[in-house]
């Protein structure tokens, strides 16, 4: 994870100095109980909880259809709304519809409230899934939508996803393994050669937070160059949105549907596919 001195001095380069001194102020009024009102994240989630209460907490389209969800979320909260109407991070949802069955064994890295965890369990995506996740409220909430999607057996959770964090599966399963990973940055620190070839034929998915650091691209290309022997690469980027097709939002105005996709990011999202290299025989990533 980036240090403090490193946001700041990043955030000065591609800010500038007002619009960094604001975000410093605004994060130490947070910090003493004091926050600041984004009116348009504050819109988010109003239409979030609209959307929640319309669906009763339960995704309505897309490939985890029927997965339930607790009223209270621990992360993510503005999100809901896209989740629920299968939008949210839908590249990776697409590009998970799209993998052999062969691939039976889900391992979410940063798993927050088991959305993926779960979420792939549901219309029986994967067999059975691993759920690693630093924050013991958001253990409590995967544990929590698991006992209410009736998939309790089927998961197991773990803290803090160590270097050798695969070592907690069994061996028997890793070949046939998904790997979803969404940890803030550290993902740098956690994937190396040895990492990979762990992983040598299993489909890896790692949200990339090279941003968040001044050498963020050499650490890009660092994991791209540790990689190289074992996986093809496919890079994924958030994409357009089709809203036509939901009767639930045709007498939104144009604005509140469209801030139902915002995922509140503050770039746009990449992501990185890692496919077996066996699989790709003339790839050259």
């Amino acid at each position: 994870m980036p240090s403090l001195i490193e946001k700041f001095t990043l955030s000065l380069k591609q800010r500038g100095v007002t619009l960094t001194i604001k975000k410093v102020l605004a994060w130490g009024l947070s910090k003493v109980g004091i926050k600041r009102r984004d009116p348009i994240n504050l819109r988010r989630l109003e239409l979030s909880k609209y959307l929640d209460n319309v669906f009763n907490s339960t995704v309505k389209y897309g490939p985890f259809q029927g997965l339930k969800l607790q009223k209270e979320s621990w992360w993510g909260t503005a999100d809901k709304g896209s989740m629920l109407l299968g939008l949210y991070e839908q590249e990776i949802l697409v590009s998970l519809t799209c993998i052999p069955n062969s691939y039976d064994t889900f391992i979410d890295l940063g798993a927050a409230d088991g959305y993926y965890g779960i979420g792939v369990l549901i219309n029986k995506l994967f067999e059975k899934s691993y759920c690693f996740e630093i924050s013991e409220k958001g253990r409590r909430v995967i544990e929590s939508n698991a006992k209410l999607n009736n998939v309790m057996d089927r998961v197991e959770i773990f803290g803090i996803a160590e270097k050798v964090f695969y070592k907690e599966i069994p061996s028997d399963r890793i070949d046939n393994t998904v790997l979803f990973v969404d940890i803030e940055g550290a993902e740098f620190d956690l994937f190396d050669e040895n990492t990979f070839t762990a992983f040598n034929k299993a489909i890896i998915f790692i949200e990339l937070h090279d941003w968040f650091f001044l050498d963020g691209a050499e650490k890009l290309r660092k994991l791209r160059k540790d990689a190289l022997a074992t996986h093809a690469i496919t890079e994924l980027t958030m994409a357009s949105r089709d809203l036509s097709k939901f009767n639930e939002l045709k007498k939104l105005n144009d604005t509140d549907r469209w801030l139902i996709c915002s995922e509140g990011r503050s770039q746009l999202m990449t992501w990185l596919r890692f496919d077996p290299i066996e699989s790709y025989p003339n790839s050259n990533n």
